[in-house]
């Protein structure tokens, strides 16, 4: 069952230039973060680019494998695609689990997929749950319209990243896998 937990960031400065969105997409990020849970982020996102050291983020939500955590009203334009996404697609952060390696280059330097595989499991759901409740509250958002970060770069509407994928590889999951698990979710409801 989803657990969905409401904590909007009045004090993000996102959240204070209070523009709104029609939803028509859904980017799919992750933190980098290896073992930030998604509650964390409320402490250190809800506050002033300047207090941020000049960052301007602010996602929708983050999701790892017990809760979401939505820290904007999905009909607010957030700063989480760095570029045209920004402008009509929901932003969502995937949680990693504890114990994912970087390098200095943010490679993924170390990963154990047989011990990350439950939480991948549980988080995996969680996401396609809320992609799938997202597209029953957003009849506007097209199931290809859940892209990754990457994704975004690639088609020239989000800067460059890597993620998801650089990690779901590992579990043998690419973002059509995730689009046919939510298609699969939003037609059983």
């Amino acid at each position: 069952m989803l657990n969905i937990i409401t904590k909007l960031m009045s004090e993000n400065d996102c959240y204070k230039a209070g523009r709104t969105i029609t939803p028509r997409g859904i980017t799919i990020h992750s933190t980098a973060e290896p073992g930030m849970r998604a509650g964390v982020w409320y402490e250190l996102w809800n506050k002033s680019a300047s207090e941020q050291g000049g960052r301007e983020v602010c996602v929708h939500a983050f999701a790892d494998d017990e809760i979401v955590m939505q820290y904007l009203p999905w009909t607010m334009r957030g700063w989480h695609a760095g570029g045209t996404d920004n402008n009509d697609h929901i932003g969502i952060e995937l949680c990693e689990p504890a114990g994912m390696i970087y390098t200095a280059d943010f490679d993924v330097a170390d990963y154990d997929t047989a011990r990350f595989q439950p939480y991948f499991d549980r988080l995996w759901s969680n996401a396609v749950q809320l992609c799938a409740y997202l597209i029953r509250q957003y009849p506007t958002i097209g199931i290809n319209e859940i892209v990754s970060h990457h994704e975004g770069f690639l088609r020239g509407t989000a800067s460059g990243h890597h993620d998801p994928e650089h990690w779901w590889k590992f579990h043998n999951k690419t973002m059509d896998d995730f689009r046919a698990a939510v298609a699969r979710e939003t037609e059983d409801k």
